[in-house]
């Protein structure tokens, strides 16, 4: 298959394809830091760092950078601040109260939003395709949650934990529709948009710095290094470069869709790493989600 030969839409749908597939690594990951006691805050920053340095050295090689934020101030202020600080923040400390397969389940509530800020914002309603695939998907996460052992948290207090993943979920929605605003003004300029989206890591990361360089529980161990950097470079820098190239495509509701994906690939890798056994809720809630992406990619 030739990627540059399929029309804008397909390469959009491979793209989030890919980044699905990242982010269903993200949540394991994280929440496995997270029960070693390594600081959250620590976390975050790092892998706002190191996906800073993931797109400074994509552009490098591409000798694409350009430091241009003319007429961006709005949206790289709501992109930076909100959608990537704040989500980047709330992910991870949810992650200290619950597993992250749920904190993944909350954060997936981001398509409901970004379908509402499209609509009080911009005035555009959803269409058929979008609504049903909105339904299929959250039926087969459903389904999925009723199929997991996973997300049982006994005996300890979960409110902080839903409502930061709930924070999460708004967040990451303001992240979908103000980036999707930024990237149709510059779509037909990769280098730029993906420069922007370095300077946007950059902002992000400033008000984490002083969180980062205080932290007392950072890693101490390899296998906690490991998915620390394996977190900046594929879910902080590739996922959001693959997100950001695919938005040129799509509009930020059907990638915000397609990011109920990932508690599928969330669900694969337990089935092939950690032992979770498959059963017929496993199986249902999958098919709803893959008949999902393929009403949302139509």
């Amino acid at each position: 298959m030739n990627f540059h030969k399929l029309s804008d839409h397909q390469k959009g749908i491979i793209l989030l394809f890919i980044n699905a597939f990242l982010w269903g690594i993200h949540g394991p990951a994280g929440r496995f830091l997270a029960l070693r006691g390594v600081d959250m805050y620590f976390v975050a920053g790092m892998r706002l760092l190191m996906g800073a340095a993931v797109l400074f050295l994509f552009l490098a090689a591409r000798k694409g950078i350009k430091i241009s934020i003319k007429g961006h101030y709005r949206d790289i202020l709501m992109v930076s601040i909100v959608g990537l600080f704040l989500n980047t923040l709330t992910y991870h400390l949810a992650l200290k109260w619950i597993s992250g397969t749920l904190v993944m389940v909350l954060e997936n509530l981001s398509p409901v939003f970004v379908i509402f800020f499209i609509w009080a914002f911009s005035k555009i309603k959803p269409n058929k395709n979008q609504i049903l695939a909105l339904l299929l998907s959250f039926a087969g996460m459903t389904a999925i949650v009723l199929g997991k052992d996973s997300i049982s948290v006994n005996g300890v207090d979960t409110a902080p934990g839903i409502i930061f993943g709930v924070l999460a979920g708004i967040t990451l929605a303001f992240y979908y529709f103000f980036s999707g605003e930024l990237i149709s003004k510059v779509k037909d300029d990769p280098d730029k948009m993906l420069s922007l989206l370095m300077i946007i890591f950059l902002i992000a990361a400033v008000p984490m710095l002083p969180l980062v360089i205080t932290a007392s529980n950072i890693p101490s161990k390899f296998d906690e290094w490991f998915w620390l950097i394996e977190m900046g470079i594929f879910q902080s820098g590739i996922a959001y470069i693959t997100l950001n190239l695919a938005m040129r495509y799509v509009s930020s509701a059907t990638a915000s869709i397609f990011f109920l994906f990932t508690i599928f690939f969330t669900t694969i890798n337990e089935l092939l790493f950690l032992n979770l056994q498959l059963n017929s809720y496993l199986i249902i809630g999958s098919i709803l989600i893959i008949l999902a992406a393929r009403k949302a990619s139509v």
